[in-house]
């Protein structure tokens, strides 16, 4: 009998080749459990390091592993938990940037990737530096606002301070094709913004007495971290969204530019001559596509999917989170 040799047959690597094409797999060889790697992007042995952290797309906490060695990827909470944690064992880092750009997310997560930030600046001192890409709405300006100071690109849009219940009723169309709903409950609250019942005065009373408590902690932390008295914050937090310049006249961020003048300004602030700009990223192939290009998880297709997959397993869900392209029925 031929011995078999340790390489993959040639058919198996083809289907796999095939499906990663169609399907956007990743490959996860090594978890990043074992540690994220550093890259230097410039400025290449400075003895002051700046690290730059990106927070993308939709912010959430929960990881979907899929097959193992296949698909697997960080949430946004362990992944920033994973970054400040080896920012704070290097004595070089000396600032941290956060590159945001995002419509925000869950609404725990959102609150948790605030608290890092906040414990990470407590315990060690350093100075963390928001600077807002494309968006930083909703969640993720929540985030912004833990920061020192917050800084956005002239094009920006920022702000969308609210919450946001999704939920769509489906009780039309089970008549049309003759479906019934036969759930038992133990009382009435407990199918409380099913799909399958008509929303009663009742149910949208609740809801709305859950956003209003999660919507007062939203504000309440703009109010304080960006030091803008409540009376003057109320007409802005009504879950618009601003340009840049309007952010800035309205004080919800403090300055208008680009990332070197970012970096020129933290150069002046903490009197260093040069820094060791740098990122962490996930070790070799962790999250990226079987040919070595980056992950979709970020992309607006990712979020899309992220949010419809949180909506169809948990049911409505509180978020931070700014998205007309989800017709949201409870704000």
């Amino acid at each position: 009998m031929k011995k078999r040799t340790g390489w993959m047959p040639a058919s198996v690597l083809a289907v796999l080749m095939t499906f990663s094409l169609t399907s956007c797999i990743s490959v996860n060889l090594f978890p990043t459990e074992k540690g994220l790697q550093e890259t230097v992007l410039s400025g290449v042995g400075a003895r002051d390091k700046l690290l730059l952290v990106p927070i993308n797309g939709f912010i959430g906490d929960q990881t979907s592993r899929g097959i193992p060695f296949l698909g697997g990827r960080d949430d946004t909470v362990t992944r920033i938990r994973a970054t400040l944690r080896k920012a704070a064992e290097d004595s070089r880092v000396r600032g941290i940037v956060l590159l945001i750009d995002s419509a925000g997310g869950s609404v725990t997560a959102s609150d948790r990737v605030y608290h890092l930030v906040r414990e990470f600046k407590r315990k060690t001192g350093i100075p963390v530096m928001a600077m807002i890409g494309d968006m930083g709405a909703s969640g993720a300006y929540y985030v912004s606002v833990a920061a020192d100071e917050v800084w956005t690109h002239p094009t920006s849009v920022v702000g969308s301070i609210g919450v946001v219940i999704f939920n769509v009723g489906v009780t039309g169309l089970m008549k049309k094709i003759g479906v019934e709903d036969r759930t038992l409950s133990s009382g009435a609250e407990k199918e409380m913004g099913s799909p399958l019942k008509p929303m009663t005065d009742k149910d949208r009373s609740l809801f709305q007495g859950l956003i209003s408590d999660l919507y007062t902690q939203f504000f309440d932390i703009v109010s304080r971290n960006r030091q803008i008295a409540p009376d003057i914050l109320k007409p802005l937090a009504d879950g618009r969204i601003f340009t840049a310049r309007q952010a800035l006249k309205n004080h919800l961020v403090d300055r208008i530019g680009y990332r070197d003048d970012l970096i020129r300004h933290l150069k002046r602030l903490m009197h260093v001559k040069e820094f060791e700009v740098i990122r962490y990223r996930e070790p070799f192939l962790a999250a990226t596509g079987i040919f070595g290009s980056e992950s979709p998880a970020d992309s607006p297709l990712a979020s899309a999917g992220q949010l419809a997959g949180m909506m169809t397993k948990s049911g409505p869900t509180m978020l931070y989170l700014w998205d007309p392209g989800f017709s949201g029925s409870i704000k």
